[in-house]
């Protein structure tokens, strides 16, 4: 039996597999309950209460997503401890989220073959969609946050105020941020990340890049 690839091509490729599959399992079911959420606000099929329902059972959703992935990961770990501890979550997923070529191939031992620049390219365009979805997370949070919190006052009264659409956006905002914060600490532990970083520090760090140029 192999040691899950010590090939640096393989490694690089097993880590493309694994950060994607810690992605997916770390965003789609939330992204999916907020925007089915909104869809049905819009429709005229939720009431007033669905607004913290909605994001509560995308939390839940999420919640159940990453202890699964984690409890497969930590399996893993399990079955190759006899070559190497924590294997997946020390070694695979510090080559996932390493960001320059010159250190994804120092963790991988890799000599910069066409096959291991193949595997990393493929590997770059998983970071890519991470960092983007990261960027544009909390803003999708606040723009569902204030669509609820406008359908929503709009549909509660017939001659809706400024004020009352503003109060219901400021409490749809209030829960979105909170459980947005909540979202980006559990992906955070779903997600393997190194050093003992979490998602809110990188996403501040992003915008801190961006603004500073």
């Amino acid at each position: 039996m192999n040691n899950f690839g010590n090939d640096s091509t393989q490694l690089i490729a097993t880590a493309f597999v694994f950060g994607l599959s810690s992605l997916a399992f770390a965003s789609l079911p939330f992204i999916y309950i907020l925007i089915n959420g909104l869809t049905k606000a819009k429709n005229g099929q939720t009431h007033s209460s669905s607004i913290i329902s909605i994001f509560i059972s995308a939390f839940v959703a999420h919640l159940i997503s990453c202890i699964f992935f984690m409890l497969g990961i930590k399996l893993l770990d399990v079955l190759s401890a006899i070559y190497e501890p924590n294997y997946f979550q020390n070694k695979i997923f510090s080559i996932f989220w390493a960001r320059e070529e010159s250190e994804v191939f120092n963790l991988a031992n890799a000599k910069g073959t066409m096959e291991d620049k193949g595997a990393y390219l493929q590997l770059y365009m998983v970071q890519l969609v991470l960092d983007w979805i990261l960027l544009l997370s909390f803003w999708l949070v606040i723009f569902t946050a204030t669509a609820y919190g406008t359908i929503q006052a709009k549909k509660d009264n017939m001659n809706v105020s400024f004020l009352q659409i503003f109060v219901w956006i400021l409490i749809s905002n209030v829960v979105g941020f909170f459980i947005f914060v909540l979202w980006a600490k559990i992906a955070s532990l779903a997600m393997f990340i190194p050093n003992g970083e979490d998602l809110l520090n990188k996403i501040y760090n992003m915008y801190k890049v961006i603004f500073n140029g």
